[in-house]
C-alpha cells in the first residue's frame, strides 16, 4: 500500500509540473523526457534520505519538497529567451516582421476603402481625409497593440521562432546550412538558404542616373515661358523638393556603385535615404495645405494663350484627398527602407 501510495504522490506531482509547463515544451513532446527525468531525479533522493535504502512515504515528499513547487519549475523552462524590452531578443526579428506586415495591411484597407466609397457612394473629399486620418491612426495603434501584446505573452512562455517549424523543415534547415558552409556562402541563419545578392547594381546605378535627371530639371525650371505662369511659392517648392530627389538619385548611384558588399554603408545610405524621403513628405504636406497655389495650366480660346487658373475653391477637398494618397505611398516607400535595413541583418555573417 505504502508503494502504491509513493507512486501516487509522484505521479500527482509530476501532473501538476505538466500543467505548468510552457506549451512550446509540450507542443515538442520534450515534456516527456523532462518528467521522466524528475521521476528517477525523485527515487534517487528518496533512497538516498531513506536509513534503510529503500524509499518511505516521508522520503518520497521530502525529495519532492527539494524539488521545489511546478511553478518554480516551470519557471526555469519560460526563461528561455534573452530578455529585450518584454520581448525576447530571439523573438525580437520575427515580430518586427509581423509588426511591418499589419502596418502595411493597416494602410492598405484604410487607402482602398475611401476610394471604393467615393467611387460607389459618392462620399466627399472631405469625409475621405478624415475617414483616412483617423482610420490610419485607429488601425495602427490596434495592430501596434494586439501584436505587440501577442509577442509578449510568447516571449513570457519561452517561445523560439523554431518552435512554430516543422520537425521536417528543421532537418531541411540543418542541411542547407551545412551545404551553404561547405561553399562559404552567405546564408539565412533563420532557415538556412543561401542568400541572393540583396540589390542589382545595374538597376540602382540606372534608378539613380533617371531620379538626377528628373531632379535637375525640376530644378533648373528650364521653360521659362511656363515657369513665368507659375506661383512663385510653387515653384519655390518644387526646387526645394527636387534637391531631394537629386540627393536620392545620388544616394541610390552610390548604392549601385558599391554593390553586393559592405553591409553597414548599405544601412547607413538607408537611413540618409529615410531622412531625405521624410523631408520629401514635408514638402508634399506643405502643397496639400496650399491648394491656391497648385498650378492648373489652361488654354484660353479667344486668343490662344497660356493661364494658370489654379484649383478652384469647390475642388480642395477633392485636391487634399489626392495629396493625402501620395503622401500615403511616399510613407510606404520610406517603411521599405526600414524593411532593407532589417534584412540586411541576415547578411551580417
Amino acid at each position: 500500500m505504502s508503494e502504491k501510495e509513493m507512486e501516487s504522490l509522484i505521479k500527482e506531482f509530476l501532473k501538476n509540473v505538466k500543467t505548468k509547463l510552457p506549451d512550446w515544451l509540450k507542443e515538442k513532446k520534450e515534456h516527456k523526457e523532462i518528467l521522466a527525468e524528475f521521476e528517477d531525479h525523485i527515487w534517487s533522493k528518496a533512497e538516498e534520505l531513506s536509513k534503510t535504502g529503500q524509499p518511505t512515504l516521508e522520503t518520497v515528499q521530502v525529495a519532492i519538497d527539494h524539488m521545489g513547487t511546478p511553478e518554480n519549475i516551470a519557471k526555469e523552462y519560460k526563461r528561455r529567451g534573452t530578455p529585450k524590452i518584454y520581448i525576447t531578443e530571439e523573438l525580437w526579428p520575427l515580430y518586427i516582421k509581423v509588426l511591418i506586415i499589419g502596418f502595411l495591411v493597416i494602410i492598405a484597407i484604410n487607402i482602398i476603402t475611401p476610394i471604393i466609397n467615393v467611387i460607389f457612394e459618392n462620399v466627399s473629399a472631405e469625409e475621405v481625409v478624415e475617414s483616412l486620418a483617423t482610420g490610419l491612426q485607429a488601425g495602427l495603434l490596434g495592430a501596434f497593440a494586439v501584436i505587440t501584446i501577442i509577442f509578449v505573452a510568447l516571449s513570457m512562455q519561452g517561445y523560439f521562432p523554431e518552435d512554430f517549424k516543422s520537425k521536417k523543415s528543421l532537418k531541411e534547415q540543418e542541411k542547407q546550412v551545412e551545404f551553404a558552409k561547405e561553399r562559404d556562402l552567405a546564408y539565412e541563419t533563420k532557415n538556412g538558404k543561401p542568400l541572393k545578392p540583396f540589390i542589382k547594381p545595374v538597376g540602382e546605378i540606372i534608378g539613380g542616373v533617371i531620379l538626377i535627371t528628373i531632379g535637375l530639371f525640376l530644378f533648373i525650371q528650364p521653360i521659362p515661358g511656363l515657369s513665368k505662369l507659375i506661383d512663385p511659392e510653387f515653384l519655390l517648392l518644387v526646387r526645394f523638393g527636387s534637391l531631394f530627389v537629386i540627393t536620392e538619385g545620388f544616394l541610390d548611384m552610390t548604392r549601385g556603385l558599391i554593390g553586393n558588399r559592405q553591409i553597414n554603408t548599405h544601412q547607413i545610405i538607408h537611413v540618409i535615404t529615410i531622412i531625405v524621403k521624410l523631408s520629401s513628405i514635408s514638402i508634399a504636406v506643405i502643397m496639400m495645405m496650399r491648394p491656391e497655389i497648385f498650378p492648373i495650366i489652361v488654354v484660353d480660346e479667344p486668343s490662344d494663350t497660356f493661364q494658370n487658373i489654379g484649383v478652384a475653391p469647390e475642388f480642395y477637398g477633392t485636391f487634399r484627398a489626392i495629396m493625402t494618397l501620395v503622401i500615403t505611398g511616399m510613407a510606404l516607400l520610406t517603411i521599405e527602407n526600414f524593411y532593407n535595413i532589417y534584412k540586411l541583418q541576415k547578411y551580417k555573417i
